[in-house]
């Protein structure tokens, strides 16, 4: 076996093997950034398993025999970048973007934006930080926001149950929202 085919037979073996270890090693401080990875790393195996394909039928030193190692090179690369922990790495790179976003959002939503105070308080609650979004879904179902009453009733029925969720619920309700409308005529109508 000549040098070309072992190093086919190798990648063909060891590129999703590789995509694996880096996904199961990988962490993120925040969910927006493993979202992000975890997209990115989809697109990754995806090129993978069709690189790894291209170099299995086809005949070494062809055209696709070379288009699939460039192709399995790309997707090495994508790997890499999306769980890699360096400062231009997609991670770092989304967890900067969403600091931007989350201070813009806080500044507008001390400001009395109803709508960024809902938007906030939503990105907290993803986080589980229960108690700033208690506060800002609050501030922004106080405001009228159905999505807030609502989703501030899911939280405060999560945390606190359901005789806490239950006015918000109603608001909601009354506003139009129609799952918190069926909730009410289901299960939390008859606790009334």
């Amino acid at each position: 076996m000549d040098t070309v085919a072992a190093l086919t037979c190798v990648m063909i073996i060891g590129g999703p093997i590789a995509w694996w270890i880096m996904r199961r090693s990988a962490s993120f401080r925040t969910p927006a950034a493993a979202n992000a990875s975890r997209l990115i790393m989809a697109l990754s195996l995806l090129l993978f398993l069709v690189a790894c394909a291209m170099l299995l039928f086809s005949a070494i030193g062809s055209t696709t025999h070379n288009a699939g190692t460039w192709l399995w090179l790309a997707a090495g690369l994508l790997t890499i970048w999306a769980t890699g922990g360096w400062r231009f790495a997609l991670p770092a790179i989304v967890e900067r973007w969403s600091a931007r976003h989350e201070a813009m959002l806080t500044a507008q939503a001390e400001a009395g934006d109803a709508h960024a105070a809902h938007m906030l308080g939503l990105g907290l609650k993803l986080r589980r930080d229960y108690e700033p979004a208690r506060r800002w879904l609050r501030v922004a179902a106080e405001a009228g926001l159905t999505d807030a009453q609502w989703e501030l009733a899911r939280l405060l029925d999560e945390t606190e149950g359901p005789a806490a969720a239950l006015p918000w619920l109603r608001a909601a309700a009354d506003g139009g929202h129609l799952a918190a409308g069926q909730l009410l005529r289901g299960p939390y109508g008859k606790a009334d």
